[in-house]
């Protein structure tokens, strides 16, 4: 081969080695043998999936101080512990004003979720207006009865009424459980199946307070007792 052949051979061959290494830059590198999954990139929201909501849940975010008279338990803990038991209490709040809660027929235990929602939404409002200054300001009679009040909802889940069944026996309970009612008894889309004879949605709350304690010996906090049934 002649020097200029030979000159005009390793030209091709530099070339033909710089376009090889050129195309090789552009490739990323294998994955490492035994990597886990490699990360996703997302072309569209649509991509993720979205986060199931349950329609039912109201409140499932507490308003500003529920947090701490709730005790809601685990979230993994499931149903609530008096689900399909009715009589079976739970016990909530804090040490300082400690509360029971019940579910009182077998109607409110088979709808537990309906039950609980409107249970634990009552006690919440329950609990702030006990630590009111109007109703902490004294001790309460020794001698007090339940208060019960039967609520009536339309079809849609909205308070229609409220009827006074039994006094308590001190005007200043009856007349705040009437008010806390008035404000937390809803619900949204209810099962149809616990509807009554007459096409509406009837509750019995029936709520018992006793003394509990005072530091002062005019502010009191007080025993709550709070149950719920269907008819």
């Amino acid at each position: 081969m002649s020097a200029g052949r030979l000159r005009l051979f390793r030209f091709v061959l530099l070339a033909a080695a710089i376009i090889v290494a050129g195309c090789s830059a552009d490739q990323p590198p294998p994955p490492a043998v035994g990597a886990g999954p490699q990360p996703k990139v997302l072309s569209s929201l649509n991509d993720v999936a979205a986060t199931p909501v349950n329609p039912l849940a109201i409140d499932q975010v507490p308003q500003r101080g529920e947090g701490m008279i709730l005790d809601r338990g685990p979230s993994s803990a499931g149903p609530r512990t008096f689900q399909n038991e009715p009589g079976m209490t739970r016990q909530v709040g804090p040490d300082s004003n400690p509360a029971t809660v019940r579910l009182l027929n077998a109607k409110a235990a088979k709808f537990g979720n309906f039950s609980g929602v409107i249970l634990d939404r009552i006690l919440a409002r329950l609990l702030v207006e006990e630590r009111s200054e109007e109703f902490s300001r004294g001790k309460l009679p020794d001698e007090l009865k339940a208060v019960i009040i039967t609520a009536t909802l339309n079809k849609q889940g909205k308070l229609t009424e409220l009827v006074v069944e039994q006094h308590s026996g001190k005007a200043k309970i009856d007349q705040m459980m009437i008010d806390v009612c008035k404000k937390s008894i809803w619900y949204e889309n209810p099962p149809v199946d616990a509807l009554s004879d007459d096409g509406t949605y009837k509750l019995t709350v029936k709520l018992k307070l006793e003394n509990y304690a005072s530091l002062d010996e005019t502010h009191w906090s007080f025993v709550t007792d709070l149950g719920l049934g269907i008819s």
